[in-house]
Order: C-alpha cells, then sequence, then structure tokens
C-alpha cells in the first residue's frame, strides 16, 4: 500500500471509531434506533480499517498483508454497507416492503461477492476482469450510499416549500441535505475506486491524482456526518435562524 493512501485510511479509521462510539453512546442514552445503527456500521467499517492497516504498519514497502486480513477487512465492509443499507430502510422507508426486499438482495450481492473473491484468491479484490465476485460486491458497496443520497436529497427537496410555510423544521430538513451530500459523495468515491483498481489492472500502478479525489471524498463526508449529529451551536443557531419566521 502507498503511504499516502495508508495515512489517509488510518485517519478514517480513527475518525469512524469516535464518531461511531459517540453515536451509539447517545443512542444508548436516547433510545434512538436508527442512531445506534448508523453508528455501528462506522464501528464496523473502522474495524475493516483496522484489519487492513494495522497489519501494513508491520510490512516492508511493497509487501502484501496476509491474505486473511485482506479478506476479513472486506467482509466487515460488506457488513458495515450492509448496515447502512438498514439504516437506509428505517430511515427513508420504514414502512415500504421492497427495501426490505432490496437490503435482503444487496446481502446475496456481498455474499456472492466474498465467494467469488474467496474461489479465484484475490484477497485484495482487485481484479474485476478475472474475479468474477468483484461486480455483486461492487454493487453491495454503492448502492447503500447511492440510496441514502437519494433519498436525502429527495426529501430535502420535497420538503423545501413546508420548510418556507414554517410547517417543518428547518434543522431537520438540513440533516436531510447534509445526508444527501454525504450519500452522494461517497457514491461517487465507489465508482472512483474501481476506476482507480482499472487503472491499477492496466498500468500497474496506483493513480496519485486518483487517490487524493479518494481521499477528499473520505474526510469530506465524515465532516458532514459530524454536522448532521453532533453540530456546534453557532451551525445550529445559523440554519434555524435563517428559515422564514
Amino acid at each position: 500500500m502507498e503511504q499516502n493512501a495508508y495515512i489517509m485510511e488510518a485517519i478514517s479509521g480513527v475518525i469512524y471509531l469516535v464518531l461511531g462510539l459517540r453515536l451509539c453512546w447517545r443512542s444508548v442514552r436516547s433510545g434512538e434506533w436508527s442512531e445506534q445503527i448508523f453508528g455501528l456500521a462506522l464501528l464496523i467499517w473502522a474495524t475493516g480499517y483496522a484489519l487492513y492497516d494495522i497489519p501494513y504498519a508491520f510490512t516492508k514497502p511493497g509487501e502484501l498483508i496476509p491474505p486473511f486480513f485482506s479478506y476479513t477487512s472486506a467482509l466487515a465492509f460488506n457488513l458495515g454497507n450492509l448496515t447502512l443499507a438498514v439504516y437506509a430502510k428505517d430511515v427513508f422507508r420504514k414502512r415500504e416492503n421492497w427495501a426490505g426486499w432490496l437490503v435482503v438482495a444487496l446481502a446475496c450481492c456481498a455474499l456472492l461477492g466474498a465467494t467469488g473473491s474467496a474461489w479465484v484468491g484475490d484477497w485484495e479484490q482487485v481484479d474485476p476482469l478475472r474475479n468474477p465476485g468483484y461486480w455483486p460486491q461492487t454493487l453491495a458497496n454503492v448502492a447503500p450510499a447511492f440510496w441514502i443520497g437519494c433519498d436525502g436529497l429527495t426529501h430535502f427537496f420535497a420538503a423545501r416549500k413546508r420548510v418556507a410555510l414554517g410547517l417543518v423544521d428547518p434543522w431537520p430538513h438540513n440533516q436531510m441535505l447534509l445526508f444527501g451530500l454525504v450519500g452522494s459523495m461517497w457514491s461517487v468515491l465507489e465508482i472512483l475506486v474501481v476506476v482507480q483498481v482499472f487503472v491499477y489492472v492496466n498500468l500497474g500502478a496506483w493513480s496519485l491524482p486518483l487517490g487524493i479525489a479518494n481521499g477528499l471524498l473520505e474526510l469530506l463526508p465524515m465532516g458532514l456526518l459530524w454536522l448532521v449529529f453532533f453540530p456546534p451551536a453557532a451551525y445550529r443557531r445559523w440554519i434555524e435562524g435563517a428559515a422564514p419566521a
């Protein structure tokens, strides 16, 4: 793994860990089930980062970590993405049966992806041409983020008139916007990861510009998530004060 990518992933893992712990602790006190689901997803992602990044601290430059860590890290990210899909269903589509079946379908895609990758020994999951599990796994990764992005923005734009009329609290309305932006950025990130993998397969090296873009698309959503769940008082006053009286 390149040094810059290692540092970025380590930072991401720590931030997800802190944010996930804070969310889970708050949800225990408040009884807010949806926050607990989201916090759990972040903690599972943090575990995935730890399984992948910590072993690299003990390897030589250019050396790959043992397959056990690569594979269990991928399984952790699969589980985190499925937890994110459960969150999307609970928050946006709680009463719609198709949403539950979509979560089941994504679980099947993740299982196919993990099985296919193990079958061909693509533990790092960087061979989309030879690994039959690469594309089901990619779908299982992209879909939950895309779901949150679409529903967040849809709810935000649908409620604009009601906010203007004072029928909807501006703070939850702003949270929908932030969620929509987070999901959209995560979706673009997953697509760029696929592009980066193809660059690696064809050139034998990782793209620096794509790596920088991936890093930004990792960090920016974290800042927005902090605003969603733990907004500074001044920011919340600004959002609520900007709404029509």
